[in-house]
């Protein structure tokens, strides 16, 4: 498929490039302005088809070009995936959306989380909890910062929710907070008896034939892009990828591919392999308003000119990730980049619509 808008720039310094991948030049000139070290996009179609394109350096000194089969960390399109195993939990009556998240918390933080004893589960799916962001201020990262490779948990996070005031009252708005998918994790894993890790494998990464995809892990994959990230504020990116920043949690801990997350979608939305219909329509239906659209059970609830999108955004120390489904066109653009951009510059999904769906009508 030829993207329309990104036809001019198969001239490069003035020269004809008439065997150049217009998607792989619209994605390093996207990668240079926002000034990323590398990047691969993924899109996906319903029928099966695929494409994709890489740019940039998957690690510097030594210097490595990137390539399409490279693992990122994905960040908060983890919660996709926390919301997934919650639902498929649901719907075996393990667990009921209307059940309380202070059911499976252990006794020594009864009553000690806000708001914990009134939030749902559908509330934490919904980030209106109300429930406090473990990681408002910089505790969290200072602890990191003085034991770069500690193997963090979800339960382990506990103490950093616990005994702070709630935002809001459970269900009355919007706000995300990362403790909301911390405390699923704890409650998949005491319902499941079994580390996430292992539940996600079994309900998620096997079914899906997502076989580059886990949580990450010490030491780091061969194919893992090195992450970068400015560390000090001295708007330079360093090499962070040897920080544990929740290499096992349930708000962000997944790596995984271009190719694996396209594999994500059509499980999860063409084939039906990892929700029944029935999931999704609620998943993406019983929402709540989050500014620019809507929050739905770990979902983001957009519209367009081409119709509705459902996805995710995510950042991870040193990577950050896009996810975007069209619903009305089957497709899928996925977006992972091993750095933070230190520019402003429009998502890689919005600049791309055009070129995939041409004129809106």
């Amino acid at each position: 498929m030829l993207y329309p808008q990104m036809a001019a720039a198969q001239e490069a310094d003035g020269k004809a490039q008439p065997d150049a991948d217009p998607l792989e030049i619209f994605l390093k000139q996207y990668v240079d302005h926002a000034g990323l070290p590398g990047a691969v996009i993924g899109i996906g179609y319903g029928d099966g088809a695929a494409r994709y394109g890489a740019t940039g350096y998957a690690s510097v000194k030594p210097d490595t070009a990137m390539t399409s089969d490279r693992q990122f960390y994905i960040g908060s399109l983890t919660k996709m995936m926390t919301a997934v195993v919650t639902l498929q939990l649901a719907s075996e009556k393990r667990i009921n959306l209307s059940d309380k998240i202070g059911k499976f918390l252990p006794k020594e933080y009864q009553g000690r989380i806000a708001n914990a004893d009134r939030a749902t589960l559908r509330d934490l799916l919904r980030n209106s909890s109300g429930i406090p962001d473990y990681l408002d201020g910089e505790f969290f990262f200072q602890l990191v910062g003085r034991d770069p490779k500690h193997g963090w948990r979800n339960v382990q996070l506990l103490p950093l929710i616990a005994d702070h005031d709630a935002y809001f009252e459970p269900g009355s708005t919007y706000a995300p907070s990362n403790s909301n998918f911390i405390l699923l994790g704890v409650m998949i894993e005491a319902v499941e008896g079994a580390h996430i890790e292992a539940v996600f494998n079994r309900r998620i990464f096997e079914p899906a034939e997502m076989k580059n995809t886990s949580f990450g892990r010490f030491p780091r994959p061969a194919l893992l892009a090195r992450g970068f990230d400015d560390a000090d504020d001295d708007g330079q990116l360093e090499d962070v990828t040897d920080y544990d920043v929740g290499d096992q949690l349930a708000d962000g801990g997944v790596i995984s591919t271009a190719q694996d997350m396209v594999k994500f979608a059509r499980a999860l939305f063409v084939d039906g392999v990892l929700l029944g219909p029935n999931a999704i329509e609620r998943a993406t239906t019983d929402t709540i308003f989050a500014g620019d659209g809507s929050y739905g059970y770990g979902l983001m609830i957009g519209s367009s000119d081409w119709g509705p999108v459902w996805g995710h955004d995510g950042i991870y120390f040193g990577y950050s990730a896009e996810f975007s489904w069209f619903p009305d066109q089957d497709t899928v653009v996925v977006f992972l980049a091993n750095g933070r951009a230190l520019n402003e510059i429009p998502t890689v999904t919005s600049m791309l619509m055009t070129g995939l769906f041409g004129k809106p009508e």
